[in-house]
């Protein structure tokens, strides 16, 4: 029984200190009164203009960015401003000194309840909310907070190295509706006055947009939202010098392949180190490109196909080496075939100013005859061969051609 009165009695004790603290504002700072003044049976629980709308403007203010091109996962390193009217702390500043505002710790007054959606998380850096609001006379209270983002992006690496990503972050309150608590954007709802420039990516903000979103647990309420929508460009510079260059000098190399003499021992030794370079550089790619799910990024389906031709280069010297050394007699279709090139300016033109590739073809039988005239009334296998050759140049040619505006993105 005397433990319960004793109880009781401190339980008195501390409602009158409590009273006290409340009432009793006589001999305190003008600071402490005010503060005491404006928490005085304040409920932090309801947002303050209940039974009325509560606008909430939202600013954000990013700084620096790192994107992880593992799993797509933007994080924003930025400062967020939220502002927001509130009666209940409103006071005249010639009664508190010309006090016209004052901090009061979050914990003590109402704060918005704002969380992200699509797959994303905030962080602040103390790992716990703003310890402080900035609350004026008029009633306006102001809190920048430093927070992290993590946002997950759509990822698409199809034009690696000159990709771009789109990333957004969203932002919705958790607890109320929108006939309690409206999300607002001053103009767009960002300053990127603060933010550094990375050295990866190309940061860009795209737009913001507000929505009310009605759900199915909720079909008579609506749910504001505010999205960010921002664009991340990679810096390719470097890749040029590594990826880009190589792959434009090895397209033509093999091109090179089909301009040497047949039966010279460079051609054979230039197509096979260009198929050893188109290996290495696809090995390389393997370490270096980023994983695109089931969609291979157009630069390594440059090199493979590139690769193809490489293979196809050996192969057909090989071929056209060998068709070039029978001494069987031709058959009519090839000697209209070869016929017809040698009857035209454009067929003399490529296949006898080519003497590298035709030298062992022409024999001196007369003074008086022109080589030309005298090799164009034998066709041959060699002369054939030739044919050959400078068809599949313009086939590579025209081949890379297509492949290179397939696989190129536009702009």
């Amino acid at each position: 029984m005397f433990v319960f009165v004793d109880a009781l009695s401190i339980i008195n004790v501390d409602s009158n200190v409590l009273m006290q603290k409340c009432k009793n504002l006589d001999n305190l700072s003008p600071a402490v009164r005010l503060k005491k003044y404006l928490l005085c049976d304040y409920d932090s629980t309801v947002h303050p203009n209940y039974p009325k709308t509560t606008n909430v403007t939202l600013t954000l203010i990013p700084k620096h960015i790192d994107f992880e091109e593992h799993n797509a996962t933007l994080v924003v390193h930025s400062s967020i401003t939220l502002t927001w009217n509130d009666p209940h702390l409103t006071w005249t500043p010639s009664d508190y000194s010309e006090i016209t505002y004052i901090q009061i710790y979050n914990w003590h007054i109402w704060t918005p309840d704002l969380i992200m959606t699509s797959f994303a998380d905030i962080l602040s850096d103390e790992h716990v909310l703003p310890l402080t609001r900035l609350v004026t006379n008029s009633g306006e209270i102001v809190f920048v907070s430093k927070v992290k983002f993590i946002s997950k992006c759509n990822d698409d690496f199809t034009y690696w190295p000159y990709d771009k990503h789109e990333c957004s972050i969203t932002f919705i309150s958790w607890m109320h509706i929108g006939e309690e608590v409206n999300l607002l954007i001053y103009k767009d709802g960002i300053s990127m006055s603060r933010y550094m420039d990375d050295t990866t990516w190309d940061f860009k903000f795209i737009n913001s947009t507000r929505v009310a979103k009605k759900y199915k647990c909720c079909p008579d309420d609506k749910f504001p939202m505010v999205t960010y929508n921002f664009l991340l460009t990679r810096h390719y510079g470097k890749h040029h010098s590594f990826i880009i260059i190589p792959a434009i000098a090895l397209m033509l190399l093999i091109l090179t392949v089909f301009c040497l003499d047949l039966n010279s021992i460079e051609r054979m030794t230039v197509a096979s180190l260009n198929f050893i370079c188109h290996l290495l550089c696809m090995y390389v790619l393997q370490w270096t490109m980023p994983y695109n799910g089931a969609n291979s990024p157009n630069i390594m389906l440059f090199y493979r196909d590139s690769l193809t031709l490489a293979t196809f280069a050996i192969l057909l010297t090989a071929l056209i080496r060998k068709l070039k050394s029978m001494n069987t007699e031709i058959p009519n279709w090839i000697l209209f075939t070869t016929t017809f090139v040698l009857s035209n300016n454009v067929g003399r033109f490529l296949i006898f100013n080519d003497k590298s590739k035709i030298t062992d073809t022409i024999t001196e039988r007369s003074s008086d005859v022109p080589k030309s005239e005298m090799s164009m009334k034998e066709p041959s296998w060699k002369h054939f061969a030739v044919i050959i050759d400078w068809l599949f140049f313009f086939c590579m040619t025209i081949t890379y051609v297509i492949i290179l505006i397939v696989l190129v993105p536009v702009g």
